[in-house]
């Protein structure tokens, strides 16, 4: 299995907060991160546009679905996880719409419920090989 790409907020406390949860989850390496601004981001939707990196919100890419935005990244990570994860994709059985307006929700009042940083912070050494 390819790994999953996922572009996400770099400054926002939150988001780095369930990356940090995802590294320490993700036993098999499925996962890659990197920080929507980062160089790497930058460079590979150049090379792969879509209009999804001006969204404010988490984007993934991967071989088999391209790229995913808002709730349906949270379900793929879910399925990358495999084991006990699996059975939070229940709630993808809900409606998109509906997914997605807690999904924005959230993301809309991130940086006032839990802050942000001045700059991305740096992953931990044992996990540095997750970050591109």
């Amino acid at each position: 299995m390819k790994p999953l790409i996922i572009f996400y907020d770099g400054p926002c406390i939150l988001c780095n907060y369930w990356i940090r949860k995802l590294c320490k989850w993700d036993k098999y390496d499925r996962l890659k991160f990197t920080s929507l601004d980062s160089k790497f981001a930058l460079d590979f939707f150049k090379n792969n546009p879509s209009p999804l990196h001006k969204k404010d919100a988490i984007i993934s890419w991967d071989r088999q679905k391209g790229y995913l935005s808002e709730s349906e990244v949270i379900f793929r990570v879910l399925y990358y996880l495999k084991g006990i994860f699996k059975i939070l994709l229940i709630f993808s059985l809900l409606p998109k719409p509906v997914c997605n307006f807690l999904y924005r929700f959230v993301a809309k009042n991130r940086y006032s419920w839990f802050g942000k940083y001045k700059t991305c912070p740096l992953p931990e050494k044992e996990f540095a090989h997750k970050f591109l």
